[in-house]
């Protein structure tokens, strides 16, 4: 049996993921199941290539948290569950491995096989855009989040231009109505719930 030779980020890959950049490293499905099994960075696998996620700023992880709560109070005492962006998501029998910012879930889990922290059934999935992620969760995640059988609705959260657009699953198969809100006092639908736009951007930390 082959040995595989263990991923090595260089020094030019660990202050870049420092500074908040995206890092992608050709790779086989083997080198990444070994990488993620190790690594203490956030690590997704999409076309032959793991994808290494740089450090969030602040204003991100406070946004994640801000939809957190929301969704939470949404689903109170339903059968759904609300989680964050360390839950590993795949298409069942695909090679590919992904995390969504903030990920619900309804009903029972279904695990990846051998997996306590991997699902393929999300239900709904958050993306809180960033500079160096924006065109990957936009693009090709957008285009395997609806692909995924289980998942409903798609949140993008603009924290650039304070908009977000829900990407929402028609009757019609494999049609999405997409809608986004701009307006501080627009009420953003999200799974038919009610959220006023402006409560998602109160009170954000400055930057320098």
């Amino acid at each position: 049996m082959q040995t595989l030779e263990k991923i090595q980020l260089s020094e030019e890959q660990i202050n870049a993921l420092d500074a908040g950049k995206m890092v992608s490293i050709p790779a086989s499905w083997e080198e990444f199941e070994d990488f993620l099994a190790e690594t203490d960075y956030r690590v997704e696998y999409h076309k032959d290539h793991i994808i290494i996620m740089g450090l969030a700023r602040l204003i991100h992880e406070v946004l994640v948290g801000n939809l957190i709560y929301f969704l939470k109070g949404f689903y109170l005492n339903k059968s759904f569950y609300v989680a964050g962006s360390n839950v590993g998501l795949r298409r069942d029998g695909k090679r590919k491995h992904y995390n969504g910012d903030v990920v619900v879930i309804r009903g029972r889990p279904i695990y990846q096989l051998g997996s306590n922290s991997i699902i393929t059934n999300p239900y709904l999935i958050v993306e809180v855009l960033s500079e160096s992620t924006l065109n990957y969760d936009l693009g090709a995640k957008r285009r395997v989040y609806e692909q995924m059988e289980s998942v409903q609705e798609i949140i993008f959260v603009d924290p650039f231009e304070e908009q977000i657009m829900v990407c929402q699953l028609t009757v019609q198969p494999n049609a999405w109505l997409e809608t986004t809100y701009s307006k501080p006092e627009e009420l953003v639908m999200i799974d038919g719930n009610e959220l006023l736009l402006k409560t998602v951007f109160e009170n954000l930390p400055t930057e320098e």
